[in-house]
């Protein structure tokens, strides 16, 4: 009797793409419970800023007196440096930039719910050429990952750019690096709890108390402020970051500025509020300027053509 030829198996299909092999995996319990994940953390997110921020009304006038028992820090400079992108080169000092989108660090821009923060521009300069660059390509500019440099990853690769040499004086910067400055606004801060639905939300996601926490000390204030992924809060649920909470906070003190560690490079940064500027404070360019440069210092007399007003809708600027 002859013998049965039993069929080779079938070859195996040819992988596709990770994407779609990986979405096999996923079950419907599994999607209905990230989906639950991603509520929870929106409703976090709401209640650490919707449930706290009357209680930061409640005690504004004391976190600006304790703002304001800092000591009056000055600061004068001669080669601090600002990378402006070329099409903006012929206005340098102009803080347009900053209010657009969500705006930097310290400052809020148009794109925040004014519900929250109204928006108003700062200027930003660092100590040195490395510290500028990195601040806004996040590399160092010699440094490359996984062969793609500084620009490459900003998805700049062929933008032209301009580097500015400012010095200046300011008369009324709050120095966010001096912790004896910091103590008494934390004094007040600890009179802020964290509310219940945060507390709750907190547990059952699993969130480690390092990672969530209201600021007591100075450690977790500049720790909340300088963090790395500030844009996070911002960006992903449209409520304000801890470091623009804390500028608005400065700025209505009646500083001129925020002095900071970089957390990119190897210098300090400067935000810098124009508006703020009283009569005596100013920056300018180090170095002789195009004849088609409008402003080549911004003082108090140019701070309002330097703000940026006139480059956002009109909707968002202040009522004269």
């Amino acid at each position: 009797m002859p013998r049965r030829k039993i069929p080779s198996p079938a070859p195996a299909p040819a992988p596709g793409p990770p994407g779609l092999l990986e979405l096999d995996r996923f079950s419907a319990a599994s999607l209905q419970k990230w989906t639950e994940a991603s509520r929870d953390i929106d409703q976090l997110s709401a209640s650490l800023y919707f449930e706290t921020e009357p209680e930061r009304r409640r005690y504004r006038e004391e976190l600006l007196d304790a703002l304001r028992a800092a000591p009056r820090t000055e600061l004068e400079f001669t080669t601090w440096a600002r990378i402006v992108t070329y099409r903006y080169g012929l206005a340098p000092l102009s803080s347009a930039g900053s209010l657009h989108g969500v705006g930097g660090r310290f400052n809020a821009g148009t794109d925040l719910d004014d519900s929250t923060l109204e928006a108003w521009p700062a200027l930003y300069i660092a100590e040195n050429y490395e510290t500028a660059f990195r601040e806004k390509f996040q590399l160092a500019s010699d440094e490359t990952k996984n062969g793609l440099t500084a620009q490459d990853l900003a998805l700049t690769p062929t933008a032209s750019h301009s580097t500015v040499i400012l010095r200046g004086k300011l008369l009324n910067i709050f120095p966010l690096n001096d912790d004896e400055a910091l103590k008494p606004i934390c004094r007040v801060f600890r009179r802020i709890k964290m509310p219940a639905t945060a507390k709750r939300l907190q547990k059952k996601l699993k969130i480690p108390n390092r990672d969530n926490f209201m600021i007591k000390s100075p450690f977790q204030l500049k720790r909340a402020v300088l963090a790395n992924n500030w844009r996070l809060q911002p960006m992903q649920f449209g409520m304000p970051s801890p470091s623009q909470i804390f500028a608005e906070l400065v700025r209505a003190a009646g500083f001129e500025g925020v002095l900071y560690q970089s957390t990119k490079g190897p210098g300090r940064c400067l935000a810098i509020f124009p508006e703020a500027l009283t009569d005596d404070s100013y920056i300018e360019l180090a170095d002789p300027a195009p004849e088609q440069v409008k402003h080549i210092r911004l003082d108090s007399t140019t701070a309002d053509a330097l703000c940026g007003w006139d480059d956002v809708a009109k909707q968002f600027r202040p009522k004269k």
